[in-house]
């Protein structure tokens, strides 16, 4: 944290907007952060006030390209709340009929916990579980690109909930990417990343480690740490859409509805 800034006001503000639903065009200039650092302060500042549980991370903006353009260099993390993780199959609620991002990811388990005054280490020797999700991406922001990464970060990141679905084999990332197909509502809507839009799953888990490591965070053995989008990100309305994607002869659904 930055000397003299306040993480407070703008965890406030953000905490509203997650209860109510609001959706907000930016935050007050006094509460914005001007640095990653502000932005992850304020993002804890808003995970205590919601007082809810979290069963790990999601990782943001982890691709070889958007790594290499935003300035930060390493996916930035956010908070998955145990409240919105969902199974295959799910109904989704949601607040508004704002358009929901979709992304299928790749989210590892991990064995242990990782400490921040440890040693270095390889984190695939961390992982106990190799797993799929699909993140839906829904900001408490009218447009979260608008605001900045720096009110993004704040905002957690944009989470709105995770998919989890079943484990899959720590040597088959490779070829599930060659088989994604994500569909909508029965009609091909997206499918695998391909040269500097990809992101890493093991970078991602590097980078989540690194930060940790900075902010004087453990990981929790446990911890799900879904690691940015392997597919082409796309927009739905919530309106009763349904999404599954199909890979390595699998599936993995839900739908979504407004309440």
């Amino acid at each position: 944290m930055r000397e003299g800034f306040d993480p407070a006001p703008g965890a406030a503000t953000l905490a509203a907007a997650h209860r109510s639903g609001a959706l907000l065009r930016a935050l007050p200039v006094e509460q914005r952060p001007a640095t990653l650092s502000d932005a992850l302060d304020i993002q804890d500042a808003v995970f205590a006030r919601l007082g809810e549980a979290s069963i790990g991370w999601k990782m943001a903006l982890g691709s070889f390209a958007q790594k290499r353009g935003l300035g930060f260099g390493l996916a930035l993390p956010g908070r998955i709340l145990a409240s919105r993780v969902f199974e295959d199959a799910a109904t989704i609620a949601m607040p508004n009929p704002a358009p929901v991002t979709i992304e299928f990811e790749i989210a590892y388990v991990l064995g242990r916990d990782i400490r921040p005054d440890e040693p270095e280490f390889s984190a695939r020797d961390a992982i106990a579980e190799t797993r799929v999700t699909f993140e839906l991406v829904r900001s408490r922001f009218v447009d979260r690109r608008a605001v900045g990464w720096l009110s993004f970060a704040a905002d957690n990141c944009a989470y709105d909930s995770l998919v989890l679905g079943p484990v899959i084999a720590s040597d088959s990332e490779a070829a599930l990417a060659e088989s994604l197909v994500v569909m909508a509502d029965g009609v091909e809507a997206s499918h695998a990343l391909i040269g500097d839009d990809v992101t890493d799953p093991m970078a991602s888990l590097g980078d989540l480690i690194a930060t940790a490591r900075v902010r004087g965070v453990t990981l929790p053995k446990g911890s799900v740490v879904s690691t940015g989008t392997l597919c082409k990100p796309f927009d739905v309305t919530p309106t009763g859409a349904g999404i599954e994607a199909r890979f390595l002869g699998r599936k993995l659904g839900f739908q979504l509805r407004v309440v």
